[in-house]
């Protein structure tokens, strides 16, 4: 089983959302695999958003991302997230902290579906970022609105 086969990604949203108010996209990662995972957090909502990683369109236009863009050292152990065989994870991120979402018949929003680094082995070691071994995970992605009341 290839590593894109062990993991897969779901988003989840509201049907519509209030302007104004906070619009929470919930990103849950999936262990489809028999073993243990360790997964790097950098760039993938478990760790918030830190940089560019939803693709947002706005009734089929796209919304260009205004959040920080975070530079990084080398990941150290606890840059990790465990996953145990058939279970998941999952955070929520709100993205009208990063997107201007002015209301709108449709909003569609998709993960970018790269993991940085993974480990099958709790037993590891981090790797250097030049060693990490990048793989894009398959998941959904979620439509919504965003009303004035």
């Amino acid at each position: 089983m290839s590593f894109n086969n062990k993991m897969k990604y779901q988003l989840g949203a509201q049907d519509s959302y209030v302007k104004d108010n906070p619009i929470i996209i919930n990103f849950k990662l999936h262990n489809l695999s028999n073993e243990d995972l360790w997964v790097l957090s950098w760039y993938t909502p478990l760790e918030g958003i830190k940089g560019d990683i939803f693709r947002v369109l706005c009734d089929g236009n796209e919304i260009l991302y205004e959040g920080p863009m975070v530079k990084r050292g080398q990941p150290t152990k606890s840059d990790y997230i465990h996953i145990d065989p058939g279970r998941s994870v999952s955070r929520e991120v709100d993205i009208s902290s990063v997107y201007k979402l002015p209301p709108s018949h449709e909003y569609v929003v998709q993960f970018e579906g790269t993991i940085y680094d993974f480990a099958t082995s709790g037993d590891f070691t981090p790797k250097k970022s030049e060693e990490h071994e990048m793989v894009n995970i398959t998941g959904n992605s979620v439509a919504f609105r965003v009303v004035n009341t």
